[in-house]
């Protein structure tokens, strides 16, 4: 394939902060986690116990995946990497995807690389490879650490061989979305949504134990069984031909469109703008009204669905005398604060979105008009927290009406509405953090979701990694308090929206002093 290797020369070298840490980031997140079930479950009595009260939450298995062979070390780390694995290697494979292919494309690279006598599919061709070479980096660096740690040699081969393969079913759908969208974004978007539809699909599926776990790759990863004495190997021929069939459209429908183009033909826009847009607020606003309606909806639907499940969840406190408030508020204090990331991540989207008209150079072309930069700004800030603070009351009232309905009593609405909304200046921070990076540079907004990213690890996974108090206070999420199986924490978030605000404040004064990247 001509040039090929040349797009992959460079796909590696402008991407080699993608292909590098990624690994290093699940592989830390496996081997931390594997390290401390080693000490916790150092006992076969242990083992045993941990076994038996999973298999009374249905609702567990919602989250975590169905759990297999709970009674070894291998089989608890596959379980209690579910919660992130499930999310985290899906997004990173059609992030993967998108970036090294569509995101080439917007930037107009490709048109400087198919200038030269390069092969059509090279350069997408290139970018997939460089996606699935961060799989295998994935799968070695993580097979090594775990067999370092003492986990069975084929059991932990076969953990990070289906951790990877798993990535790479979802950079095959991330090709295939990304060969149909015009731009980048758009894809971003259309890959969110069918990995939250997958995702949920799934849920419901292992929460009632249904028998159609291989209709859902999302399934297919608890399925792979690697700790088992005789572990299937049909998930591993359904990822192999269902991966095969996704390069294969992509390809195909790579080599019949148009460079720059998409199969999904963008709706064309009116000739001219509505007189309700007057003022960079409005802009800003139908600019960004279909992104923030699908991070609304998106969240909206995920927060009723596990409020729904918290009925599966209380079965386990049923069957072990356990209290059923504090069981009840501990498992809502997970959904809501999880709301909270999920506004905040809006946040920052939207943070992205307004920063990338200022590359594209629009922005320069709307502050040529009578239009101060302080203006300019303040309708950013204004967009951007108007959205996050939305998909927050959204998300509380997604979690009150499934806890409603889940737990049968209307009293559950408002526990579930009013636990989000505690969480108000932890959103506000977080928002004040992708605006301020913004400020400093549009390139830089993407530092943002390292907050937010590490949020949920607090969320999920620091009670299994045993974080000191320092280390989970780092996410403004959990100094906030466990609400509502804790107090609030007023002092708290007086602090987070007086630090919010010297940031909007900061972030005004860099902004107005600051060149335009572009434009």
């Amino acid at each position: 394939m001509t040039g090929y290797r040349r797009c992959l020369a460079l796909s590696l070298r402008t991407g080699v902060a993608q292909v590098l840490g990624w690994p290093a980031l699940v592989t830390a997140l496996v081997i931390a986690s594997a390290a401390t079930i080693n000490d916790t479950f150092a006992g076969q009595a242990a083992r045993d116990g941990y076994a038996g009260a999973y298999r009374l939450s249905s609702g567990s298995a919602a989250l975590q995946g169905r759990g297999y062979d709970l009674n070894t070390l291998g089989g608890i780390l596959v379980n209690e990497m579910g919660y992130l694995t499930l999310i985290m290697m899906p997004l990173i494979g059609v992030h993967l995807a998108i970036r090294f292919t569509r995101s080439v494309e917007d930037t107009g690279r490709l048109d400087l690389l198919t200038s030269y006598p390069v092969h059509r599919l090279a350069p997408a061709s290139a970018g997939v490879s460089v996606a699935v070479l961060t799989a295998v980096l994935t799968a070695v660096s993580t097979a090594v650490g775990l067999t370092v740690l003492g986990y069975p040699l084929g059991g932990a081969w076969r953990y990070a061989g289906g951790l990877a393969v798993f990535m790479i079913v979802y950079i095959g759908f991330g090709a295939v979305i990304a060969q149909c969208c015009r731009t980048a974004r758009t894809a971003y978007l259309l890959a969110a949504g069918f990995w939250l539809v997958s995702y949920l699909a799934r849920a419901a599926v292992d929460a009632r134990h249904g028998g159609v776990a291989y209709a859902n790759p999302q399934s297919w990863l608890a399925e792979i069984r690697p700790f088992a004495a005789d572990p299937p190997s049909w998930p591993w021929i359904a990822s192999g031909v269902l991966t095969v069939a996704l390069f294969t459209v992509a390809a195909a429908t790579a080599v019949r469109r148009d460079q720059g183009a998409g199969v999904i033909a963008p709706r064309p826009g009116p000739a001219t703008a509505p007189d309700w847009i007057r003022s960079p607020l409005t802009l800003f606003l139908r600019l960004t009204a279909g992104l923030g309606a699908g991070w609304a909806g998106g969240s909206a639907l995920f927060a009723f669905a596990f409020g729904y499940l918290t009925r599966q969840m209380n079965d386990l406190s049923a069957a072990t005398q356990a209290g059923r408030d504090a069981t009840v508020d501990a498992t809502v204090t997970t959904f809501v604060q999880l709301n909270a990331l999920l506004a905040a991540a809006a946040g920052v989207s939207i943070a992205r979105w307004l920063a990338a008209e200022e590359t594209s150079g629009r922005v320069g072309q709307g502050l040529s008009a009578p239009v101060s930069r302080q203006r300019w700004w303040t309708s950013t800030v204004l967009l951007v927290t108007m959205w996050s603070l939305l998909v927050l009351l959204v998300t509380g009232l997604g979690t009150g009406a499934g806890l409603a309905a889940g737990l049968g009593e209307a009293d559950h609405f408002r526990t579930g509405l009013t636990a989000t909304l505690s969480y108000t200046a932890a959103v506000l921070l977080l928002a004040g953090v992708a605006l301020a990076a913004h400020a400093w540079s549009p390139r830089a907004v993407a530092v943002a979701w390292l907050p937010v990213g590490w949020g949920i690890v607090v969320c999920l996974r620091a009670d299994l990694l045993e974080f000191p108090g320092w280390l989970r206070r780092l996410s403004p999420v959990d100094g906030i308090g466990a609400v509502p199986r804790e107090a609030w924490h007023g002092t708290a978030a007086m602090s987070m929206v007086a630090v919010a605000a010297v940031l909007v404040v900061l972030s005004a004064v860099r902004y107005r002093r600051r060149d335009l990247e572009a434009g």
